[in-house]
């Protein structure tokens, strides 16, 4: 199961990929991918590389890509078959949380599974600094007991950062050393 965006979209092959995944791992009940960021005429601006899947990390911030996450029906059927519909923003974070407090196996694939159109108009753009901040202060309030500081969110959040960067790096140095070869 999944959803994506009207003006993101799926990576090709990655139907393929999750199926194959799931299938070879049925201890696994969501996984997600790596992002390709583009913009409003498909041109890729940037990527997001994540590292492995962190339960502790997702209580701080919302780092899975949404356009990436695909879950089973036993995983659905586990947390009620249900999103937040009160939510406009963090719906998908909320989604991830009681997956990850159920102890619902969760893995990201270190494959691009999606593309996030980037532009003026989208409504992460538009109205992320009012309704979408609201939304994730509400979730730190209720996971973490209280809504964070900055520097909380980054010393709590910087090993993870890092190894996504280590990920991101050694990935260009592969691409490098198959070129040169």
């Amino acid at each position: 199961m999944a959803w994506i965006n009207s003006d993101d979209l799926v990576a090709p092959g990655a139907f393929y990929q999750v199926a194959d995944y799931l299938i070879k791992h049925p201890e696994t009940q969501v996984v997600y991918g790596d992002r390709i960021l583009i913009n409003e005429e498909c041109l890729e601006i940037g990527r997001w590389i994540l590292p492995r899947h962190s339960n502790r990390v997702l209580k701080w911030v919302d780092f899975v890509p949404q356009e990436t996450l695909y879950w089973t029906r036993k995983a659905w059927n586990l947390v009620g078959a249900q999103l937040d519909e009160k939510l406009r923003f963090a719906m998908d974070w909320d989604f991830l949380l009681r997956l990850s407090e159920k102890q619902i196996n969760i893995q990201h694939l270190p494959i691009f599974l999606g593309l996030f159109r980037v532009h003026q108009n989208q409504k992460t753009s538009s109205q992320m600094s009012s309704i979408g901040q609201q939304e994730i202060q509400m979730i730190q309030q209720r996971e973490l007991g209280y809504v964070p500081t900055m520097l909380q969110l980054i010393l709590n959040t910087l090993l993870y950062l890092l190894s996504a960067r280590f990920r991101e790096v050694g990935l260009m140095f592969d691409m490098n050393r198959n070129v040169s070869a």
